[in-house]
């Protein structure tokens, strides 16, 4: 089987070249659509990638669900995205393809089409950014209205009913709202903190290892396989880590999912601090992860889908960005203490070139920046909102700890 990094460039070269051809096709045959609806009754909204996106989506899902309570609002994503959907209530349905294997993907999809088009949608928002596979489903699922981000050139536009474009100046979530709202035809603007993403966690689900007697933080070490360029290097948490148990009364849980244990458990071994440092890769499902974040005193991470989870359910978080800007893709809290050195190279993965990276400087996005810069800024942080206690020592003598 091949790894999932293969598969998605796999997959991203097959959406850019043979999309491009597989649109015109479509387009030359399908049916016109010309009816507008007036007051949708079905909903669709297609976002495949990304955990941190699909969060970003929820101000416009709690949009939709607002102005149109008595709609049904379907989501269709991968497989692995299906466990968020429990902390997204705006949401009757979700449609889940399989990517554990290219060929899997194309047959579930195809399954998935034929599903789709017994529901006749009015609306089908395709929320992807670039890929062309996304717009030939919506398409084949013969809505009402097909609305999506368009791009100068692009041939996804051709199968666009209402093309909207992507701002690079706006957050993706702003992107997201704007999308669906110059669908409806609605021109209002809320307010700017209205449009955090907000998750619900109903209860608090069991988690492999109970956390009753000490705060603790959350760290990921992690980046998705979209893009491993994102991580901070692990001898960096390393040092990062030894100061956090150093200073404060905490506990620390490592994270990770399928495939990132090993990665997780080198970092695990050099802080070398038993009874301190649990690692939980591949232990929790993403239900549990929010339960496990919900009651963290702080979560930090590189950037990635668990850094948005956090932000979503409003705790404190701190993160690392290198290759993507935290301007588009930045978490949405109250409590956020975010590391970019905005290199004249950065960012180098963006909305045109497919979230690719394009590294031509030796990742010193992320290299560059030392633990010296970092460990500063995260104490004054850490102590201005009393996130942790210290450990018993006198301030003056906490203040001297350089780590």
């Amino acid at each position: 089987m091949l790894l999932e990094t293969q598969r998605i460039k796999i997959a991203k070269w097959i959406d850019e070249h043979g999309g491009h051809w597989l649109i015109r096709l479509v387009d030359s045959v399908r049916r016109p659509r010309n009816d507008e609806p007036a007051k949708p009754d079905r909903i669709l909204i297609i976002k495949f990638w990304g955990i941190g996106s699909i969060i970003l989506c929820e101000p416009a899902l709690r949009y939709l669900r607002k102005k149109f309570p008595r709609a049904r609002i379907d989501f269709l994503t991968l497989a692995q995205n299906r466990e968020l959907f429990k902390l997204l209530p705006h949401v009757d349905q979700v449609y889940a393809a399989d990517f554990s294997r290219l060929g899997r993907f194309l047959i579930s999809t195809v399954l998935l089409i034929l599903r789709l088009r017994r529901r006749h949608y009015d609306l089908i928002f395709d929320a992807e950014f670039f890929a062309n596979f996304s717009a030939l489903v919506a398409t084949l699922a013969r809505p009402r209205r097909v609305i999506g981000f368009s791009r100068p050139a692009s041939t996804k536009n051709r199968l666009l009913d209402v093309a909207v474009p992507f701002h690079d100046d706006q957050r993706a979530a702003d992107n997201f709202l704007r999308l669906v709202k110059i669908g409806i035809g609605d021109e209002s603007w809320p307010n700017q903190s209205e449009n955090f993403p907000r998750l619900i966690l109903p209860s608090s689900p069991a988690v492999p290892f109970r956390f009753s007697r000490r705060p603790y933080v959350v760290m990921n070490v992690n980046a998705s396989p979209l893009a491993l360029e994102r991580r901070w290097p692990q001898e960096r948490f390393v040092s990062l880590a030894k100061c956090l148990l150093k200073r404060y009364q905490t506990d620390l849980i490592l994270i990770g999912a399928r495939g990132e244990k090993k990665y997780t458990q080198a970092v695990a071994q050099a802080i070398a601090a038993p009874g301190k440092v649990h690692n939980l890769a591949e232990k929790l499902n993403l239900y549990e992860l929010a339960g496990l974040i919900r009651h963290a005193a702080l979560f930090i991470s590189n950037d990635s889908g668990p850094l948005h989870l956090a932000a979503a359910l409003q705790k404190p978080v701190v993160g690392f960005y290198g290759p993507e800007t935290p301007n588009l893709f930045g978490p949405l809290c109250k409590n956020r203490l975010i590391f970019y050195l905005g290199l004249p190279c950065s960012p180098c993965m963006s909305v045109d070139n497919a979230k690719t990276v394009n590294c031509t400087n030796q990742r010193r996005c992320m290299i560059d920046l030392k633990v010296s810069m970092v460990i500063p800024r995260l104490q004054r942080f850490i102590d201005e909102n009393d996130f942790l206690a210290k450990r018993v020592a006198t301030n003056k003598m906490m203040d001297i700890i350089t780590c």
